[in-house]
């Protein structure tokens, strides 16, 4: 099945699925796609979201659409950026996996998302965006992706592209740190019994 990305407020795309982002206390992330749903569904929405209590983080749900413009409605746990070493990208990956696999269980052809921990999150633009065109391009289901940014839709336009090492830093504590071309940071762990590259949006 095909993707597509827009600008476009979530309420007025026509898809079977709708997916909000939702924090660990169940409250409605400050995405503005989660919050244009959270707003629409009022307190009918924020009561089905207290009522499942708990999320885990990397997790999709469906709780009630309460009379959202859509079929279905999925809640999904998605993951903060941290340090890169906390597994980040392999929780946002099996985010997406959630999504899809429920969307095939309740039989949905199709479905509207923001860019999972794109917007409040501090995950790096361009891997967020690259996994979630993998994960759309590997699944069964229309997809429309919303760019919450002027920048982040220009950014999915364009093909992904592994970032280069332009600069060394410095040395803080254990790490070699270097600076990228696309402004961030990877630090090296140079302990001699551990060997690791993260990338970082800060030091």
């Amino acid at each position: 099945m095909s993707y597509s990305i827009t600008q476009a407020d979530i309420l007025s795309v026509r898809a079977d699925v709708a997916v909000i982002c939702i924090e660990n206390t169940m409250a409605v992330s400050e995405d503005p796609a989660s919050q244009s749903l959270g707003s629409a569904g009022g307190e009918a929405l924020r009561k089905a979201l207290r009522c499942r209590r708990f999320l885990p983080v990397g997790s999709a749900c469906a709780v009630d659409n309460c009379d959202l413009p859509f079929k279905r409605l999925f809640a999904v746990g998605a993951p903060q950026w941290r340090n890169g070493e906390s597994n980040e990208l392999l929780v946002l990956r099996r985010c997406y996996e959630s999504i899809y696999q429920l969307a095939h269980e309740t039989d949905s052809e199709s479905i509207v998302m923001p860019f999972l921990s794109t917007a409040y999150y501090r995950f790096p633009l361009e891997e967020a965006v690259q996994i979630a065109r993998e994960e759309a391009s590997r699944a069964r289901i229309d997809t429309i992706f919303l760019a919450a940014t002027p920048t982040l839709y220009a950014l999915s336009q364009q093909p992904y592209r592994k970032p280069e090492i332009v600069a060394y830093v410095g040395y803080y504590r254990d790490y070699a740190v270097f600076q990228l071309d696309n402004g961030q940071y990877a630090h090296i762990d140079v302990r001699p019994e551990l060997r690791s590259v993260s990338v970082s949006p800060y030091v």
